[in-house]
């Protein structure tokens, strides 16, 4: 670099070159103050995001960006805001996490069930599943360096997380995320530490994108989940006190759900140990539900223990050992207050502790 800039550039070169730094109006727009009107590689898009400004400008301005997507008036208003989202996803934001890729995010996730082609169109367009697996390993790069999750990073991995789980939903793209193993890459976000919101906010999240996997009777998705120890994964949030009732309703469900595989209950059947670790982990929920009722969590423990009583050996343990907050007759009047309570909101899941009871009777 000579005092004329590289290669003894001028001091006004074709591409704004002064010895002081860029031009007055340099490159594409920029200024020494920051993005220039248009901002880099955006022009009548979005405008650009002041890099130095206060942080309430910044976020002031994020919302203007994501009115814009959300209010466009076009006839094909679906077509131009994904078409417009997606090319957005690829740009760069400053380094709070404002910009053009934020609000992308944030429209696509909100919108994604009114959006029946997002699916593929996420999975087609080049570079946008690279570019939602880089955010979410961003995060881990930001946990390395500090122990607190903001909530702007939360929402914004969470935002990811939603868009996978779009692709998920779908056959084609979903085999595509198998093969490439990406679940694998989330698993680390079930098991972040702290119990704040935004640390509950992404783990809930993330068992909802796993979730979508099993979603469906898909031997692929059962076989490479139960492999990859997604079962202990779930186990350790239903069995912790400080998980919430719906991290511990949705552990319970993917359970459920891999259970109803014949190879998942075999898996899980196979070895006493692993037996053991679904057995006790079912049976510090129903303490935890008799101290916190919640239905949503004892109907999927029930039909879980109905599942494993399909394998007789599971059966005969069980007529042994069962969680005394579950023993009663079959009108269930001697069941503690709580489950009792509880069990008068849904019918149907009373119906199933009866068919339950019966099975271990017999």
């Amino acid at each position: 670099w000579g005092p004329q800039g590289p290669q003894g550039w001028g001091p006004q070169d074709t591409q704004g070159w002064s010895p002081e730094g860029w031009g007055s109006q340099g490159p594409q727009g920029w200024s020494p103050q920051g993005w220039g009107p248009q901002g880099p590689q955006s022009p009548g898009v979005y405008g650009g995001v002041p890099r130095g400004v206060a942080t309430p400008f910044r976020q002031q301005v994020f919302q203007q960006l994501v009115q814009k997507r959300h209010s466009c008036d076009d006839d094909n208003d679906d077509d131009v805001i994904v078409a417009t989202c997606l090319q957005d996803l690829l740009h760069v934001d400053d380094d709070q996490g404002f910009g053009p890729c934020a609000a992308a995010l944030d429209v696509l996730s909100k919108r994604r069930e009114e959006l029946p082609a997002l699916p593929l169109q996420l999975f087609r367009k080049r570079g946008i599943l690279v570019v939602l697996v880089l955010e979410v390993a961003s995060l881990y790069r930001q946990l390395s360096t500090s122990a607190a999750l903001t909530h702007v990073a939360s929402n914004r991995v969470c935002n990811c997380l939603a868009l996978i789980q779009s692709v998920a939903t779908h056959q084609a793209s979903k085999a595509f995320l198998l093969d490439a193993r990406i679940p694998l890459l989330l698993y680390p976000l079930l098991t972040l530490p702290g119990s704040d919101r935004a640390s509950e906010f992404v783990r809930v999240t993330t068992l909802g994108m796993i979730g979508s996997l099993v979603k469906e009777d898909d031997s692929q998705s059962v076989f490479f989940l139960v492999e990859s120890e997604l079962i202990s994964l779930c186990l350790r949030i239903m069995g912790n006190v400080n998980s919430t009732d719906r991290a511990r309703s949705v552990s319970a469900w993917i359970v459920q759900k891999l259970l109803l595989n014949d190879f998942g209950l075999w898996y899980v059947c196979q070895t006493p140990e692993r037996f053991y670790a679904v057995a006790s982990t079912l049976a510090k929920m129903v303490d935890v539900l008799l101290e916190v009722p919640s239905i949503r969590a004892l109907k999927h423990v029930i039909r879980t223990y109905l599942r494993l009583c399909d394998n007789p050996t599971a059966r005969a343990v069980f007529k042994h050992c069962f969680p005394y907050g579950l023993l009663a007759d079959e009108s269930l009047q001697d069941l503690p207050r709580p489950i009792r309570m509880s069990l008068s909101e849904d019918p149907a899941t009373a119906q199933g502790l009866k068919m339950l009871l019966r099975l271990l009777n017999q």
